[in-house]
């Protein structure tokens, strides 16, 4: 290592500083590192003491992180990751002084908290990791650090409890980390992605900000990742179970959480079957409906000139649309733009004959019921089942709605989740869990874990 290859950088890194003190040379990032911890721990003690040797720059220098330097890899990453290095001759010696980058420890904005604690992860890897040891202030909390990413260098750490997680599980995720041959690492998604071989329609990983909720799986037998930068941390394995639960259960009364999680399920055979449905029976099979029901919506159509499908699709589409909107645009105007433009859209095309008022019932229904599930890979999901069902529905009526069906049982029940069935507690069939599946028992909040995850199912 030579202080004049540090110096070559400066021509394109003008944020890079090297002060000479006494024949010692202090380098740092200034867009990285926070200057008074520089001058207070750093210039004020070189001075003070008049440090001019290696042996008592260690021992005089009051710093909690320090770490010797002894090849120019380690030397340059010590410097991206806010690190000030002291040069002494032939020596190298790293003083952690990074500054804080990032937005601090704030409420979770993408996942409603209604009893539970309000702390959110945030871009603070450090503060993110410290977020999940103070709830889970045990031992045999594990957590093994990777560096992914040949150019971002990004800290990725997974987390594990030893006495509960299936080893098996942790060996897959250890290999695919190591193999792991990325470029740069953005986000969590870029390491959730490259997890798994096959890209699936369903996640097969629950990704959350949620503290709370990474510490409550790890109790469970799941695994987390956290990754540098990034405010959301990956929870793994997931199964379609998991998108009708949320972490408030746990904190509420289990008669009422049984409850609304019957009301999930439901709303979401709603969002995805009703628009296809509804095609399926006024188009192909109109004796199956009531007379009287018939007529009525015969007569609400008078004038529209689009068939039923053509009007569903525009109408399903239009109401994509304002819900893309409303995430795109800032959030002062976001949903009253969204409502304004639902009613006023609505009703103009309800008066000019284009759209049937039933049509905008059975598509306002269908999208309503899919705003209780608030993770975007799962409602990216149902947007495109339901389609599949609305255009089976309207080539084939109730036959291809018992077709799209069975092509949706079909394919989430071949989901492999990290080694485990996806459709699981439902099939195979587990009667244990059924106890935290569509109704929450106070017996399993309280003393039960997943019993498929772990085999230690002994009090949480």
């Amino acid at each position: 290592m030579n202080i004049e290859n540090i110096k070559t950088m400066m021509e394109y890194s003008p944020d890079l500083k090297i002060r000479t003190i006494n024949n010692i040379n202090i380098i740092f990032f200034e867009t990285l590192v926070n200057s008074d911890d520089i001058n207070d721990f750093l210039l004020k003690p070189i001075t003070l003491y008049n440090i001019n040797s290696f042996p008592k720059l260690k021992n005089k220098i009051p710093y909690g992180n320090i770490k010797e330097i002894d090849n120019e890899k380690d030397l340059f990453y010590c410097l991206y990751s806010g690190f000030t290095i002291i040069n002494i001759e032939d020596d190298f010696l790293a003083f952690e002084t990074k500054y804080s980058l990032d937005s601090g420890i704030i409420e979770a904005t993408n996942e409603k908290v209604i009893k539970g604690p309000k702390d959110a992860f945030s871009e603070n890897y450090q503060n993110n990791l410290g977020l999940v040891r103070k709830r889970i202030k045990s031992d045999k909390l594990k957590i093994k650090e990777h560096i992914i990413g040949t150019s971002s260098k990004t800290k990725v750490s997974l987390l594990y409890m030893e006495d509960i997680v299936n080893s098996d599980l942790i060996d897959k995720i250890e290999k695919k980390l190591k193999t792991m041959n990325l470029d740069y690492v953005a986000n969590s998604n870029y390491i959730a992605e490259n997890l798994t071989n096959k890209s699936y329609m369903f996640p097969t990983n629950l990704m959350t900000e949620r503290p709370d909720f990474v510490s409550f799986s790890l109790m469970e037998g799941r695994c987390a990742i956290i990754v540098e930068n990034s405010p959301q941390a990956l929870i793994i394995p997931s199964f379609f179970s998991d998108y009708i639960k949320t972490i408030d259960d746990y904190y509420q009364n289990t008669k009422n959480v049984s409850i609304t999680r019957i009301i999930r399920i439901i709303a979401f055979l709603i969002a995805i079957i009703t628009p296809g449905f509804y095609i399926a029976l006024t188009t192909y099979n109109p004796e199956t409906l009531p007379t009287s029901v018939l007529i009525n919506f015969s007569i609400q159509r008078e004038g529209v000139p689009f068939p039923s499908s053509v009007e569903a699709i525009l109408l399903w589409l239009s109401f994509e649309i304002l819900r893309e909107a409303d995430t795109r645009v800032p959030f002062v105007v976001g949903s009253s733009m969204s409502i304004v433009g639902a009613l006023v859209l609505g009703q103009a095309a309800v008066e000019a004959g284009m759209i049937s008022p039933i049509m905008i019932i059975v598509i306002a229904i269908s999208a309503v019921a899919s705003f209780l599930f608030n993770d975007n890979d799962i409602v990216n999901t149902i947007r495109i089942w339901k389609l599949i069902f609305l255009i089976l529905g309207s080539f084939a009526g109730l036959y291809g709605i018992f077709i799209a069906t069975l092509l949706f049982l079909i394919r989430i029940s071949s989901i492999n989740s990290y080694g485990f069935d996806y459709t699981l507690p439902y099939a195979p069939f587990n009667l244990k869990e059924q106890l935290n599946n569509f109704i929450l028992t106070k017996k399993y909040k309280l003393n039960k874990r997943n019993s498929f995850l772990t085999k230690n199912i002994n009090r949480r």
